[in-house]
Parts: C-alpha cells; sequence; structure tokens
C-alpha cells in the first residue's frame, strides 16, 4: 500500500505568489526606497548651512526645510532627493502683481541651494548634498533590504488572506 499525500491550498498559495510581484513593486519597493531615502534625507539637512540670522529676504532653515525626497515621474519606482521649489503661484502671490519685483527678494524660496552646493564666483561651495550621499549610501541601501523583507512576508501574508477569503 502507497503511502498517499494530499496538500490543500496548493492552488490558493500559486495563485497568490502570481499577484505578489505587482504588489511588491508598488507597495515594498517604492516605500523601501522611500525608507533608505530619508537616511539620507536627514544627513543632508544635517549638513546644510543654516544662516546665523535672518535677513531681509532671507530666513534661517530654509533649504533646511526644503530638502524632499520625491517620487519619479520617469521610473515607476524611482525616487529621489531635491529641492522643493516654491511653485509659480507661490511665486505670483509674492510679487503681487508688480512685474519688477524681484522673486529673488522672496525669504520662503530657496532657489539659492544651487549656490550653495555648487558654490559661484563669489561664494565658495558649502555641498550638502553629495557629501550625504556618498556618506549614507551603504547604511541606505542596508535600510532598504530591511525594510523590504519585512514588508514582503507582510504582502504575501495579506495577499494569501485575501485570496484565501475570496476562494471560500
Amino acid at each position: 500500500m502507497a503511502d498517499e499525500i494530499s496538500v490543500k491550498g496548493l492552488s490558493e498559495l500559486k495563485r497568490t505568489l502570481e499577484a505578489l510581484p505587482a504588489r511588491i513593486g508598488e507597495k515594498v519597493v517604492r516605500a523601501g526606497l522611500r525608507a533608505a531615502g530619508q537616511v539620507m534625507r536627514k544627513d543632508a539637512q544635517s549638513r546644510v548651512p543654516i544662516l546665523k540670522s535672518p535677513s531681509k529676504y532671507r530666513k534661517p532653515g530654509t533649504v533646511k526645510r526644503a530638502i524632499v525626497i520625491k517620487r519619479s515621474r520617469k521610473d515607476k519606482f524611482g525616487v529621489y532627493i531635491g529641492i522643493k521649489l516654491l511653485k509659480a503661484k507661490q511665486i505670483k502671490a509674492f510679487k503681487g502683481g508688480k512685474v519688477n519685483k524681484a522673486a529673488a527678494q522672496n525669504p520662503d524660496d530657496p532657489f539659492y541651494w544651487l549656490f550653495l552646493e555648487f558654490g559661484t564666483a563669489k561664494l565658495t561651495k558649502t555641498p550638502f548634498l553629495r557629501p550625504a550621499f556618498e556618506a549614507k549610501k551603504f547604511e541606505a541601501l542596508r535600510k532598504f533590504e530591511e525594510y523590504c523583507k519585512q514588508r514582503v512576508v507582510k504582502e504575501a501574508e495579506k495577499l494569501a488572506q485575501e485570496m484565501g477569503s475570496k476562494a471560500a
């Protein structure tokens, strides 16, 4: 007499595994990249030079507050760390319809981050984005890996439960 092995739920498992890649891509990978980006963002914020005292056209910490993690428009899963500039509406509101009023006089506009990062003929460069990347790239990679390991298991479990409830 031959032993028989009966496995229940194999078809549900197969459906779960087939549905998992899309879910991983959309939720886990992008969120993992954002978590890794936070490591670099915090380091960049600690490196950016801050104005010692406010002036007529600048507020201390404007560039620091403007460092953000954004989703790429070109790459489905891409994220990047950048400086959030003022929107055209905000610039227009600051100018108040005055054509000759310079937008550079807006103390909330972090446009000058380029001058800090790359320098000018009169201003010595004080890079903060590139050094943050160089210093934290391996830590960010570990954070991404750690985050994805945890979330893949959770997403697989959620998906298995959803597939199980649909089959029932």
